[in-house]
């Protein structure tokens, strides 16, 4: 058996082969779970770039803590490799899911999309770019949960343009890759951006947008060329869904979403049915997005085909860099603008001047007003309010599980403060609460079942019922197990509060057999039998029960009999006078449990 990494993960079974490093499933003899083993191939590790890589992708990803973003633990150097320990994500990448996908549900993909922009939008608010968004470097657990890895090319947005290849070259993957990348500009979160647009494209279509003979053809496609039309590759695809995906996918990363936030914002809006900040002007290009030429079509699309230098993480040669006209032509309408400025300038101070106005000082303020309260309010009425009243707003969402969705959560500035008309408010939404896999606790105790919903933030509603089922066990849930529900729902549970209860059946009066007869009819078993002497109860008939009857009892709960014996005997008392020779006879009765003969002489 081979050593184990580090002399503390020891190898399981080996589960993937990337570009550059094996993954392996591994034990982690020291805190005893299942991890993720990265290992570089020991080729690879004579090579300072491939091992600062590996190094970046350790440090990016350990310093990131977020639902959505692979977990790294440790790193390290075995004998001779370089290793990296991971969470160990059971599920598939999205690039199987696509592959294995004839038509993937639109909001499906939506919702895909929103979660790794929301990893992303963590990763830029902390500084790092990830720069290799792509399908297989998305991973979908089994349970759905959107898990993005490989930060291998991360780096701070601060860095310098430096990279780990050589002059004229860049790292990426040729598919997914930037237009500022391609050309090795400057790059930002936006890069990301423009990449997860290429993910949510092909999410759509079953394929990424640009094809090619080689890498660099495909770089300059990113750079040059419009994405074909979605809705040729896809007819019935929402126009909603369309303008945001052209939105990420601006050759001008100033025409993209400025976060990666505010793309999620607007893929929950779509899912959600609202409208959505993306315009059908979205501009891709220097044009809007049209495409002429033949298209592949999607049921013949076949992922199998693609060659690996297009979806592999690799070096790729810079592509020409473009003339920027959209910055040319600002350039020119700066400097004219300019011009006019400086003459209006020195018109306006010489009119002040020759009419003696020069120290005469002007003030325009414009006039404060007061910002109404729109929390509280659904998103529609918030912001007809404020544009009614000359405001300007952002909107923002939030899960929320205690407020509705579509509903303000919180406003800045508060309201009440006083600002100029014009202002912007930014108003933040609930986007409803988030949704989380509900357990099946269906014949599990209660006291089980709580201990499982309770921690997931789920409130407990109980219905009691008789039941063959044993006392305290759950009989049916609602929602059902295995599906999501939001958080801080109500999860509904029927639970057993054991078998009916029976009625002790009067018996009194009747013969003991036939009381016997009657328990054994009403579910009940015959207990003990007590005789009794009775004056007014025929000898062998029930006197009373023990429950009595109508008590409310389990079924098969044994009956006590009480039953007569009859009336009590009789006894004779003498009394003898020794004055007298009358004698008196005195009939008594005794107690039923004796008779006694008592005689007396005087």
């Amino acid at each position: 058996m081979a050593q184990p990494y580090g002399s503390r993960y020891e190898i399981v079974e080996k589960i993937a082969r990337g570009g550059m490093a094996d993954v392996f499933k591994a034990r982690d003899l020291l805190l005893d779970r299942s991890v993720a083993l990265k290992v570089l191939f020991p080729e690879l590790s004579t090579s300072d770039a491939f091992v600062e890589r590996f190094r970046r992708e350790a440090t990016a990803a350990a310093n990131l803590s977020h639902p959505n973003i692979v977990s790294v633990f440790d790193w390290g150097k075995s004998e001779n490799s370089y290793f990296i320990v991971m969470e160990l994500v059971e599920g598939q990448t999205l690039s199987a899911l696509i592959k294995n996908s004839s038509n993937m549900g639109f909001e499906h993909a939506a919702a895909i999309a929103s979660d790794v922009a929301s990893a992303l939008g963590y990763a830029h608010r902390h500084g790092v770019v990830h720069r290799d968004i792509k399908p297989g470097n998305v991973l979908i657990t089994s349970d759905g949960h959107i898990k993005v890895t490989d930060f291998g090319i991360a780096r701070a947005q601060s860095a310098s343009s430096e990279d780990l290849t050589q002059t004229g070259s860049v790292m990426g993957t040729a598919s997914y890759i930037s237009p500022e990348q391609a050309e090795s500009r400057t790059v930002d979160g936006r890069s990301d951006i423009y990449s997860l647009g290429i993910v949510l494209f092909e999410m759509i279509c079953g394929q990424p947008p640009f094809r090619g003979e080689s890498a660099v053809s495909v770089a300059m496609k990113h750079v040059k060329e419009p994405p074909p039309s979605i809705e040729t590759l896809r007819p019935g695809t929402p126009q909603p869904l369309i303008d945001i995906t052209l939105k990420a996918l601006s050759k001008d990363p100033s025409d993209r979403y400025a976060t990666a936030q505010d793309f999620r914002a607007d893929l929950l809006r779509f899912i959600q049915g609202r409208p959505v900040e993306a315009g059908t002007s979205t501009k891709v290009g220097d044009a809007t997005a049209v495409f002429d030429g033949v298209v592949n079509n999607r049921n013949s699309f076949n992922e199998d085909r693609i060659p690996d230098y297009l979806e592999a993480t690799s070096v790729i040669p810079l592509a020409p860099s473009q003339p920027n006209k959209k910055r040319e032509s600002l350039g020119t309408v700066i400097a004219v603008v300019g011009a006019v400025v400086v003459l209006a300038a020195f018109f306006l101070v010489y009119s002040l001047v020759k009419s003696n106005k020069l120290n005469t000082p002007t003030t325009t303020t414009l006039p404060a007003i007061s910002v109404p309260s729109v929390v509280g309010d659904t998103v529609s009425t918030a912001t007809s309010t404020l544009s009614s009243q000359g405001f300007t707003y952002k909107i923002s969402y939030q899960q929320s599980s205690s407020v509705a969705n579509g509903t303000v959560l919180s406003q800045n500035p508060a309201a009440g403060s006083q600002v100029s008309k014009g202002s912007s408010i930014t108003v933040q939404v609930s986007s409803g609460a988030a949704l989380v896999t509900l357990p099946n606790v269906v014949n599990q105790t209660i006291g089980n079942a709580e201990s499982q919903l309770v921690p997931l933030g789920f409130s407990i509603s109980t219905t009691y019922v008789n039941s063959s089922t044993p006392n305290g066990t759950v009989i049916k849930q609602s929602p059902v197990g295995g599906g999501k529900a939001p958080q801080g729902s109500t999860i509904d549970l029927t639970v057993s509060n054991g078998p009916a209860q029976v009625s002790v059946p009067d018996v009194t009066g009747q013969p003991s057999a036939q009381a016997a007869n009657a328990l054994g009819t009403a579910g009940l078993s015959l207990g003990n039998t007590t005789n009794q002497a009775s004056a007014t109860v025929p000898s062998g008939d029930v006197i009373s029960t023990n429950p009595a009857a109508g008590s409310q009892v389990s079924p098969n709960s044994s009956v006590d009999l009480v039953v007569s014996s009859g009336p009590a005997p009789s006894t004779t008392t003498t009394v003898a006078s020794s004055t007298s020779s009358t004698s008196t006879t005195v009939t008594a009765t005794t107690a039923p449990s004796s008779s006694t003969t008592t005689t007396a002489a005087g």
